[in-house]
């Protein structure tokens, strides 16, 4: 769906401003062991991110109608201000993760959030830059970018992360600068 600019920024802002929040309330556990703990669990919900992206965008952006129509959008105007209407994605973080971890662990729940929401942010700046910025070629956002661009114009069927091509390796997607640009 196309959004306005403040729609497509408000996620950005929202999440920002949850993590803040929720790093603030676990700032004051009780103790260090405590914290050391939420901050492994935040570590967990940024990895469980990276998979997370790598599952929507393979599988649900290109298989399931209502969202490949969507996302074949994205691809025809890159340019474009497309995506999910703001809220939905941080509504479903807390949905599928927060509220369930909570009934077993409320350190768990918030720093596995935590982690969630700062792969999110990370997905949504670095798929911003992948678009709209130019980057130097020798950092890690220009590697990301070209990733990603990869995906667009080389072939939609690979390069399915956004902020990491690990799953990409892992499950044989990833297509290579020197592959790509290689005649058939």
């Amino acid at each position: 769906m196309r959004l306005s600019k403040l729609s497509y920024y408000a996620d950005f802002f929202i999440s920002l401003a949850m993590i803040a929040v929720m790093a603030s309330l676990a700032a004051v556990l009780p103790t260090w062991l405590k914290r050391g703990e939420w901050v492994l669990f935040v570590m967990a919900g940024v990895l469980a991110w990276t998979f997370i992206e790598y599952v929507v965008h393979r599988w649900l952006y290109h298989h399931v109608p209502f969202f490949r129509e969507m996302h074949d959008m994205h691809h025809a105007e890159p340019h474009s201000h497309i995506g999910a209407p703001p809220i939905i994605g941080i509504v479903l973080i807390f949905a599928v993760f927060y509220a369930p971890l909570l009934t077993v662990n409320a350190i768990a729940a918030s720093g596995v959030t935590v982690g969630i929401l700062i792969g999110y942010v990370g997905y949504m700046v670095v798929h911003h830059a992948a678009h709209y910025w130019s980057v130097p070629r020798s950092s890690w956002l220009y590697h990301l970018r070209r990733h990603h661009a990869l995906h667009h114009h080389h072939a939609d069927d690979c390069n399915f992360g956004i902020t990491t091509s690990l799953w990409d390796r892992v499950f044989g997607t990833a297509v290579l600068t020197s592959r790509a640009t290689a005649p058939s």
